[in-house]
Formats: structure tokens, C-alpha cells, sequence
């Protein structure tokens, strides 16, 4: 790539300037693209630690041959030199792999071919952008002291007041108000509480039979259930409605006990069956 050269460039320019903590660049911010590089290097498990090391440093010689000014120059250059490493590991597979037809290997090589013109894209498209002045120097500004984010700094400072918080013995409960005696004269015995239960069932019973002549209605179980017979009389018919109502309204209670906010599904009936 062909370097513009303007009165503005130093003599001491230093390519590698954009690693340095006071570079031109936020080391943060370069932190993170060479984390992206890094990322993108096509390391075999079965290489060794030079080798390893190799391909790392030529990924950041590369970068660094870019000279971007700012970070939008950087990510590009990310870009394209993860599109170049895409291109040769596609172009290993396809001229170097035994286990595969020769149908996988050409989509390889087409795939190499592919991430090679889109690093040539991304290059253009850098020297397009580096070919405009900045509003800084096109050449290495002064160091800068970057400022270090405050997030770490305020997350541990918040972490630090939750553990005291936590920390913190919970208050003693406060004592328990004193129940007013009971008088002998209005508490109630087993048989009278037996006897008031007896009487709201019987209630809850008279209710659910409203409107139906119990009296002149056969088949009555003493479960209150009815078996449902070929040919019922219309008080039995009328029966065997209400008590199906009440089983489909007890099963819709009960589903909303549970969570369920739907209808029962309704369920036919024949000749024989129970009803609760």
C-alpha cells in the first residue's frame, strides 16, 4: 500500500506506535482490536510455541504496516487482515486435504478466492479513507495520557457497599403483640364448631339443589351423585344438569389453584356413568 507523503509525516514516525499505552491511538481501544486479531489467527493445536508465536506477531506487523490514524482506519484494517487469514487457511483446506472429494475442495478454494477480493476490498476502502487529511497530522501526534475508564473503579466501589450492606447484622424482629385473653364464655368446643360446619354444608348443599324438586327425584346416591340412566324424568334430567354444572365449576376452581386459567374441557356422558 503506498504511504502519502506530505510535509506533515516525522522523519521518527514509528509504525509501531499504535501498541504504546501513550500512543496516538486509545490503548483500549487497541486492546480490544488486537484481542480481535488474535482471535481471528488460524493457530493449530498441534503447533508449537514458536510457531504459535510467529503467526501472532505477524498478525500485529501487518496491522501495524496499515499506519491507521484513528480507530475507524483500525477496524478496517482488523477486517481485512481477518479476511487475508480466512482466505489462507480456505486455500490450506483446499489444496492440502486428503479426507475430502474433490468437490469440497474447490468449494474451499472458491471460498479462499472469495475472502481474498474482500481483502482487496477493504484495503481500497482504507487507502480511499487515508487518502483525506484527518483534522490531526497525517503523521504521528503526540503522546497522549489516556484516561482509564471508571467503570471497573465504580463497579468495585458499588460491590464494596453491597458486601457491607450484606454484611449487616438484619434487625431482631419486634415482639410479637400480646393476644387479648380469651373469655371462657364465648369460645367455642369441638361440638360446636362440628355443629356450625355441619350447617354452612348443609347451606352449600341448599344452594347448589335451588330451583330442583328433590323430593320427587329418584335415583339420588347419598354422595349426591346420580348414575346416568336410559330414560330419566325431567327432574332427573334437570338433576344431572346441575350436578355436572357444579363438577365442571369444582374443576375450574381447582385449576385456578393451581395456575390454570382455562375451561374444563367438556366431556360427553353415557348411560352408566357416574355423575359426582
Amino acid at each position: 500500500m503506498s504511504h502519502q507523503t506530505t510535509p506533515d509525516i516525522k522523519a521518527d514516525y514509528d509504525p509501531n506506535a499504535i501498541f504504546l499505552e501513550d500512543g496516538p491511538i486509545d490503548p483500549w481501544f487497541m486492546a480490544d482490536a488486537i484481542q480481535a486479531i488474535m482471535r481471528a489467527c488460524p493457530l493449530n493445536r498441534g503447533e508449537r510455541y514458536g510457531a504459535q508465536q510467529r503467526h501472532m506477531q505477524a498478525a500485529l506487523v501487518a496491522l501495524a504496516a496499515t499506519n491507521p490514524r484513528d480507530p475507524i482506519e483500525v477496524m478496517l484494517a482488523v477486517q481485512a487482515q481477518s479476511a487475508y487469514q480466512a482466505a489462507c487457511v480456505c486455500w490450506h483446506i483446499g489444496m492440502n486435504a486428503e479426507n475430502l472429494g474433490s468437490s469440497e475442495k474447490l468449494r474451499h478454494m472458491a471460498s479462499a478466492a472469495s475472502m481474498a477480493r474482500t481483502f482487496d476490498t477493504m484495503l481500497r476502502g482504507l487507502e480511499r479513507r487515508q487518502a483525506k487529511p484527518l483534522s490531526i497530522p497525517v503523521g504521528r501526534p503526540e503522546p497522549k495520557l489516556w484516561q482509564r475508564p471508571v467503570t471497573p473503579d465504580i463497579m468495585q466501589d458499588i460491590a464494596g457497599r453491597i458486601g457491607r450492606m450484606d454484611a449487616e447484622p438484619a434487625p431482631p424482629p419486634p415482639p410479637p403483640e400480646p393476644k387479648p385473653p380469651i373469655d371462657p364464655a364465648f369460645a367455642w368446643s369441638a361440638e360446636a364448631l362440628q355443629m356450625a360446619d355441619d350447617m354452612l354444608k348443609q347451606v352449600r348443599i341448599d344452594k347448589d339443589n335451588e330451583g330442583l324438586d328433590i323430593a320427587n327425584t329418584e335415583g339420588i346416591l347419598p354422595c349426591g351423585g346420580m348414575i346416568v340412566m336410559d330414560d330419566p324424568t325431567p327432574n332427573q334430567i334437570a338433576y344431572m344438569g346441575r350436578r355436572l354444572a357444579l363438577m365442571y365449576r369444582r374443576e375450574y376452581d381447582e385449576n385456578l389453584r393451581q395456575g390454570i386459567n382455562k375451561y374444563p374441557r367438556i366431556r360427553g356422558i353415557r348411560t352408566g356413568d357416574l355423575i359426582p
